[in-house]
């Protein structure tokens, strides 16, 4: 840290109510957008509420730094980095403020569907919609003018903005609408005692008096260069700001990226929600057919219409089954029409007619889907969002690069534009996807490139000059909908000539000094493209690749990982992060983050882990930085729930990252007290099976567990398990502990116990050895066994779990060698031998245990599937609650016992689709993390308190704990429940009971 950053946090953390920080790490993570560039800022700041934005204004005044609002940081032009401070406006200023009959006042973090799911009690939505409405915030919607599928019906942002409350580069807060130039006639007011120029009226005056002779000034350059022909938000939107005696600043203001103000709220105009709509899926054998169908489409007035070429359908066959049955392989394109009506069945009617007008011009078209109902519209409609993103999962040396995709050329010159577009990918030999609001004549391309291509920003300039002169020739604009931001700036001139000197005036007047958003729209730099790009993953030895990703000849620095990867894999794996974002949702349908879900802060998103990643190995974040308390806050963000990588479009795996980083700091710094004892509660499981009176009284006396919680760190009212009086191990009878023969017919079960089922539950073992053996499955339980160490791992105490690792693979290995499958009733043990062992261990042994190691539900539900399990269930009239593990879902596996329970007659299974417990093992039972993780489980926990349920299910023993935790409803092992059914242990009905004791589970 310089000494003008030292001074910029020492000055900013006594003003604002806010948080500012300048730590290695955090600037890291906001050194990157969603974008191809990378520039490290000299601060970030979290402003609570305006006040704080005016200080922070003030302050860049008087010290000549930079501001660089940002969102939710999802642009893929640049537009949310820089070199100054980064004005975080995400994490704090996310309010709803009112609700009006047609309008509602927001803070600019407010994310974009969020903001829909409050109003849609009121009847009404926030109608623009682009692509990545779960993420995007309003503040960054109005600083693109984001617009989005249905912008041929609904528009962009600006026509939906009604005035934007603006922080000035002084510190001035102004409320700007579209005001009177009668505002100039009336006598100005008195000082309003801002010490600024007499205060907001006074200043709203000025920009009204001085813009207005701006625009009158350049009437006619404005109506030549502006014409209205296409969607356009390329560099500051004059035409009509004044108009009919009136300045309309919101039209100006939005799409000006935060370089004329810092947004802090909007009022924004609502619309009732659409009630009535069709959609139809076309498909095309050529894209030229599909193309050439938009212009009849569009004849019939769609509230949409949109283009997916080849590429999109694939990876929409293979992200979602029933779009593989809906869209023929032999597809070449695609479109999805949708009209609307004043009643279903005019909406049903209009959409024949599309399709009949689309048939008599193309007989070869294909309409697999014509959708009426909401919920199969919303399906077909899902399409274009939910195979965008997974453009970075398409294999090879090249990745789709947004540099060129936010083109906008009239509807009626689409074919032309496609047409001189693919010859100008042909003289670069490069090939591009392609996605189009067709109606609209938006069209995104992202051309294909190696990362070494890339990183020559003068291939990247040749390319987007080519395509633009194209854009030019037929009236189009370079940016319709993402904004100019570092990617498009440098081409404004080409697009606006002399109009540019225009916008130059404008910016002048709001930001004289040039200190918001410098380097955007406004620039005198030639080419942006060339400076700021991300750097490229390290060199790996040739011949070898990772990930598919282009290595670049960049020697590696010397990092030490405790991983089984190079710094050049770990390197492709955090470069194929894109940050695109998706990791920052706060979808209920996706788990994605629990911590992100619970606060929706940057740091909290995968993301975030993987540029802190990759400044380490690129050399921009030291060992001693990433090693640092401010890392560790971060990695603690992560505790190893999977979910990020199963969700990420690009399978990331943060996960693995953030262990590396834990285990960094354990090597440096040890392990607090708490998570030492706790990662190693295994140990302790003998001693107290072996004292089981004294430890039980210890964990269900308030005084014993105030005792805990002083000692071990244990918060006093997390429920825990009780020790067995024998452990499992140790009472298991000859017979399991007999080692099966090699030619044994059939292969023996080897069941891997891990603690908890060994130590405080040895009844789950039981009733999974009896469902064997009542299936005729031999089983064998190997006594030398020990526990996973999946605790351990997720701490970062990777030398520890080594050992325990070894020790398994020991016992474990000349089993799976054999044939026999390796099977865990512990869900975080089967994803700990088969994922975390392989990246632990470099040993001859590690892959064949992993390739043979499966979770009980879902061995069995192989049996059924074989016709090999007995099906003789036994009525049980229940209501039960089921719940899925995150390392369930990790295993990728579905939810065999889930399954398997509804085969018991008169069991009524109910599913809690409730996100992730927040238990995550050892995370949730000590004092440091106890409230954190009732929060995180929150939703699971008042589920398991409602009325009429008379048992949880679930395969996880720590989520087990978070869904008894404040209920007397017992929650059990669905094995259990089997063996019930079965008639096997009749003695588990007796679980079934509501408890009585508050600090012990079931």
């Amino acid at each position: 840290m310089d000494d003008r950053q030292r001074d910029i946090l020492e000055d900013l953390s006594g003003l604002l109510a806010g948080e500012v920080r300048g730590d290695a790490p955090t600037l890291a993570i906001y050194a990157s957008d969603a974008s191809l560039y990378q520039i490290r800022p000299l601060a970030v700041a979290f402003p609570k509420n305006v006040r704080d934005v005016s200080l922070l204004a003030r302050f860049a005044a008087d010290e000549d730094v930079p501001l660089v609002p940002r969102g939710a940081g999802t642009g893929i032009a640049g537009q949310a980095i820089g070199a100054g401070i980064v004005v975080d406006f995400s994490r704090h200023m996310r309010e709803v403020e009112w609700v009006g009959p047609d309008s509602v006042r927001v803070q600019p973090g407010v994310v974009r569907d969020r903001l829909n799911e409050f109003l849609r009690p009121y009847g009404r939505h926030f109608a623009p919609d682009p692509s990545n409405s779960a993420l995007t915030t309003v503040g960054g919607m109005l600083g693109v003018d984001a617009a989005g599928s249905h912008s041929v019906r609904v528009g962009s942002v600006r026509d939906h903005v009604q005035s934007i409350e603006v922080v000035l580069p002084g510190g001035e807060i102004v409320e700007l609408g579209n005001e009177p130039l009668d505002l100039l006639r009336t006598p100005p007011p008195a000082l309003e005692g801002n010490g600024d120029g007499g205060g907001p009226a006074a200043v709203r005056r000025n920009l009204v008096s001085r813009l207005a002779a701006i625009l009158s000034e350049n009437e006619q350059l404005i109506a030549d260069r502006q014409p209205p022909l296409v969607r356009n938000c390329a560099g500051y939107f004059l035409r009509g700001v004044l108009a009919d005696g009136h300045v309309d600043f919101p039209r100006l203001l939005v799409g000006s990226e935060g370089t004329l103000g810092l947004f802090t709220a909007a009022t924004l105009h609502t619309s009732p929600l659409p009630q009535h709509r069709a959609v139809g899926l076309f498909l095309f054998g050529e894209l030229e057919s599909a193309v050439h169908a938009v212009r009849l489409i569009a004849r019939r007035q769609p509230s949409a219409c949109d283009l997916l070429d080849r590429r999109l359908l694939t990876l929409a066959r293979e992200a979602e089954p029933r779009f593989a049955q809906l869209i023929s392989p032999a597809a070449e394109a695609a479109l999805i029409v949708e009209v609307t009506g004043y009643d279903d069945a005019q909406a049903a009617g209009a959409l024949r007619q599309v399709v009949s007008d689309v048939r008599r011009s193309h007989p070869d078209v294909a309409v697999p889907a014509e959708a009426t109902s909401a919920a199969e519209a919303e399906f077909l409609w899902s399409l274009p969002g939910t195979v965008v993103p997974l453009l970075t999962r398409l294999k090879g040396s090249t990745r789709p690069m947004p540099f060129v995709e936010d083109v906008a050329v009239p509807p009626e010159a689409l074919h032309e534009f496609l047409v001189e577009a693919q010859k100008v990918f042909q003289r670069h030999r490069v090939t591009a996807t392609l996605y189009s609001h067709a109606a609209a004549g938006q069209v995104h391309l992202r051309p294909f490139l190696t990362p070494a291509q890339a990183r020559e920003g003068h291939m990247l300039r040749e390319i987007a000059a080519d395509l633009y002169r194209v854009v030019f020739a037929i009236g189009g604009t370079i940016s319709g909908e993402h904004g100019d931001g570092l990617a498009r700036t440098s081409f404004l001139k080409d697009q606006y000539g002399p109009l540019y000197d225009v916008f130059r005036e404008v910016k002048d007047l709001f930001d004289p000094h040039n200190l918001l958003n410098p380097g955007k729209i406004i620039s005198d730099v030639p080419d942006l493209t060339e400076h700021a790009l991300r750097p490229p993953p390290l060199a790996e030895p040739k011949g070898v690749e990772a990930g598919d990703v282009e290595f670049s000849s960049v020697e590696p620095p010397l990092v030490e990982l405790q991983l089984r990867w190079t710094p050049a894999e770990l390197a492709a794996e955090a470069a194929r992060c894109n940050g695109c974002g998706v990791c920052r949702t706060q979808s209920p349908d996706l788990r994605m983050c629990p911590f992100f879900h619970l606060e929706p802060s940057e740091e909290a998103s995968p993301r975030a882990k993987a540029n802190v990643t990759r400044h380490r190995l690129s050399g921009t974040l030291s060992p001693e930085e990433f090693a640092s308390p401010e890392m560790k806050r971060i990695a603690n963000l992560c505790f190893n729930c999977k979910q990020c990588r199963l969700e990420c479009p690009s399978n990331v795996d943060i996960p693995q990252m953030m262990i590396e980083a834990k285990a960094a700091h354990v090597a440096a710094h040890g392990q607090r007290r708490a998570d030492w004892i706790l990662s190693r509660a295994h140990s302790f499981g003998a001693l107290g099976c072996s004292a089981a009176f004294a430890a039980n009284w210890v964990v269900g006396s308030p005084v014993g567990r105030w005792l805990l919680q002083e000692l071990f760190g244990i918060h006093r009212l997390r429920k825990l398990p009780l020790f067995a009086r024998r452990s499992f191990l140790r009472s298991a009878g000859r017979n399991l502990l007999r080692t099966p023969r090699p030619e044994s017919r059939p292969k023996a079960a080897i069941y891997f116990v891990d603690h908890y089922a060994n130590f405080h539950d040895p009844e789950l073992a039981r009733a999974f050895v009896a469902i064997l053996k009542h299936n005729r499955v031999p089983v064998h339980v190997p006594p030398e066994q020990t526990a996973s160490g999946m605790a351990m791992i997720s701490a970062g105490d990777l030398d520890a779990a080594r050992e325990l690792a070894l020790e398994n693979l020991r016992v474990l290995a000349d089993f799976a060698r054999e044939g026999h499958a390796i099977v865990c009733t512990e869900p975080a043990a089967a994803l700990c031998l088969k994922h975390e062992y392989p990246m632990l261990l470099d040993h001859s042994d590690v892959d064949v245990v992993a390739e043979r190691t499966i979770e009980a539900g879902a061995f069995l539900l192989g049996l059924h599937e074989e016709g090999r399990l007995r099906t003789d269930f036994q009525p049980l009239d229940l209501d039960v609650a089921y719940h899925t593990p995150c390392h369930l879902k990790a295993l990728e596996a579905g939810t065999p016992l889930a399954r398997l329970l509804s085969l018991i007659p008169e069991l009524r299974l109910h599913r809690i689709e409730k996100g992730c417990s927040g238990m995550a093992g050892a995370f949730g039972l000590t004092k440091q993390n106890f409230a954190t993780s009732v929060r995180l489980g929150w939703e699971l926990i008042e589920h398991m308190r409602g009325d009429g349920l008379h048992a949880g299910a679930t395969e996880c023993s720590s989520c087990k704990f978070q869904m008894e935790q404040g209920t007397a409803v017992p929650t059990l092992h669905p094995l259990k429940l089997l063996a019930l059914s079965y008639g096997l242990m009749p003695e588990i009905a007796l679980k079934l009971k509501s408890s009585t004791k508050k600090l012990v589970v079931t």
